[in-house]
């Protein structure tokens, strides 16, 4: 699903910007209404995207471990510790993205042109936090795992190294 989510916006997105390009520069017509949907539907792509990254485990990482701790107890210990560490601020996110997810509902902010409700928007932020901070529990969890000489879970989204 996140697939199809990923695919939809992305196709949706270029050929709203490609709208807003034809609209501004050939029928010369600001075209503000296009650029509203096309930051509404750019955050779900990107807090999709950022979903997608942690299941597949191919987040932005710097990983100097295997390069500092040659003992492999050592360098399991800090690649538990440095998901524990993803997984905390995942979830700090999270309760963040709530919080603000409830303040759009709250507040019943608008977009400027199109009176969109914001919520929108703003509920990407929540549930993206929550589904990576859920993805990321389930890596730490695998790591503990393989720390302890188990095999990795099999359901984990496979990490690139």
């Amino acid at each position: 699903m996140q697939r199809a989510i990923l695919i939809v916006s992305s196709g949706f997105l270029v050929l709203l910007v490609f709208a807003a390009v034809v609209m501004r520069y050939v029928i010369h017509y600001p075209g503000m209404e296009v650029e509203e949907i096309a930051t509404l539907v750019a955050f779900w792509l990107y807090f999709t995207g950022a979903v997608y990254g942690s299941y597949e485990r191919t987040h932005i990482r710097a990983d100097l471990a295997d390069v500092i701790f040659k003992n492999p107890k050592a360098n399991a210990r800090v690649k538990i510790i440095a998901s524990a560490i993803t997984c905390i601020l995942a979830l700090i996110m999270t309760y963040w993205g709530y919080v603000f997810f409830v303040w759009g509902i709250q507040m019943h902010a608008e977009s400027p042109i199109l009176q969109l409700p914001m919520v929108y928007a703003q509920t990407s932020i929540f549930f993206g936090a929550l589904f990576m901070s859920f993805y990321f529990l389930i890596e730490l969890v695998d790591k503990i795992r393989q720390s302890l000489g188990l095999a990795p879970l099999p359901w984990a989204g496979v990490e690139k190294e």
